[in-house]
């Protein structure tokens, strides 16, 4: 096998984009030691090669250029972006990242001081904390329900040597997918993904996340999460669905749509609009390798935190059984189709696009072809997608918001019993 590579010339600005995606990513991460994939990434970035930290960064302001990293639940990346001119000294710096990480102690050590203060932010939101807790609870064992930050145990546990480790097994040429996009052709493109990884073992792919999938949880059930002096609830409620890329993936966006993804969806009108319970309100299937949540969120007073939850799960479960009417399968229907040109419209935009549809094993342009997919859909086919896809019996919410005061209108919302933990407890 070779790495995976897309090009997207676009010679209108001299600019040049690139993005190395390292299959694997936090659902990776051994259990008790999560965060370790994002640990890696990071260090890997705070010097390379000849260069320290401090020389790797003054090198790329010199050169106005950028290059940064980042980690999802399916896998870690280099990014980088440069003038034409300095293309090839950016290239040789990402390079030095991808072959060569210092991996200083020094830094490992700030970096392992740095990380909880990151968890503290994350305790301070409430929108962060409710998705924290939503995706921990929304299907025990599945393999991106643990964080990819972390929590201050597995922290305290990611040695130094585990994550040098894990970078030189996973980075490796045969488990990369690399994009360019600007200015920037065919021949100059194979060179720089030549320089990129002439350095690099061969290898082999990530292997699946260890944990699986896990099996969708049953029943309803309700999970508040205790912070004091809220006036607000910061509201999540979903269960496991369908992977992005399956057969019924274009059925459900458009279900998606109807549901909770305009202003004028159902969720919006009754939630904001009719009643002013919260200013918005929407739903989602996460776009991810593996089958993953759809979700609905929505932040709602605490007088009202309870009625906001009946009415979406009532909604839901008349949205599951019947589905969207055909008029408002083809209001969504053109409204994703019109605002796909916006998600297109830029080399950086296609490339970017190409790359994750290449990262979730799917055929090349799948996201871009969409709207054929969207347009061969009829009401027929989206309503039996909802009734085979969305499960309004067998859905969590979590409640992040004060437990002395909600906890009482929240168990007349019929979502099930409640479990209360403080926020800061994961």
């Amino acid at each position: 096998m070779a790495p995976v590579i897309i090009v997207e010339p676009s010679p209108d600005t001299p600019l040049v984009w690139f993005d190395v995606s390292i299959r694997g990513g936090a659902s990776l991460d051994p259990r008790g030691v999560e965060g370790l994939h994002r640990h890696a990434a990071l260090l890997a970035r705070r010097g390379a090669g000849t260069r320290d930290r401090a020389a790797l960064d003054d090198r790329l302001d010199g050169l106005g250029a950028a290059l940064d990293v980042g980690v999802s639940r399916d896998s870690m990346s280099v990014s980088g972006l440069a003038l034409s001119r300095h293309l090839d000294a950016l290239v040789d710096l990402a390079a030095d990242v991808l072959a060569a990480p210092r991996f200083a102690e020094d830094e490992h050590a700030r970096l392992l001081r740095e990380t909880p203060q990151v968890l503290d932010e994350i305790r301070d939101d409430d929108g962060a904390l409710a998705t924290r807790w939503f995706d921990w609870e929304c299907c025990p064992g599945h393999a991106y329900g643990r964080t990819a930050l972390g929590t201050e145990a597995s922290i305290g546990a990611i040695e130094r040597d585990a994550a040098t480790g894990l970078w030189r097994r996973e980075v490796v040429a045969d488990n990369l997918v690399i994009g360019l996009a600007g200015d920037i052709d065919e021949a100059t493109a194979q060179k720089v993904v030549a320089r990129l990884t002439e350095r690099l073992p061969r290898g082999v792919r990530a292997s699946e996340a260890p944990m699986g999938v896990g099996a969708p949880a049953k029943g309803r059930r309700v999970i508040l999460v205790d912070k004091p002096d809220r006036t607000q609830a910061q509201l999540r409620i979903g269960h496991l669905a369908l992977r992005y890329g399956e057969p019924d993936t274009a059925a459900i966006a458009i279900a998606e749509a109807v549901f909770g993804g305009m202003f004028s969806s159902r969720l919006m009108q009754e939630i904001r609009v009719k009643r002013g319970w919260s200013y918005g309100a929407g739903c989602a299937l996460r776009r991810s390798r593996l089958p993953h949540w759809f979700e609905i969120w929505m932040a709602a007073g605490i007088d009202v935190a309870g009625p906001a939850v009946k009415l979406a799960l009532d909604l839901y479960a008349d949205y599951a059984a019947n589905g969207p009417t055909d008029d408002e399968v083809d209001f969504a229907r053109g409204y994703l189709v019109g605002s796909m040109p916006f998600h297109v419209a830029t080399a950086r935009q296609r490339m970017q696009l190409a790359v994750r549809d290449a990262v979730f094993d799917l055929a090349p342009g799948y996201t871009a072809n969409l709207p054929q997919a969207l347009a061969a859909l009829t009401g027929a086919d989206v309503r039996a997608a909802c009734t085979r896809h969305l499960r309004p019996d067998d859905v969590v919410t979590v409640a992040v918001t004060t437990a002395d005061r909600a906890q009482a209108v929240l168990a007349e919302a019929g979502a099930g019993p409640i479990s209360v933990v403080d926020h800061d407890e994961y």
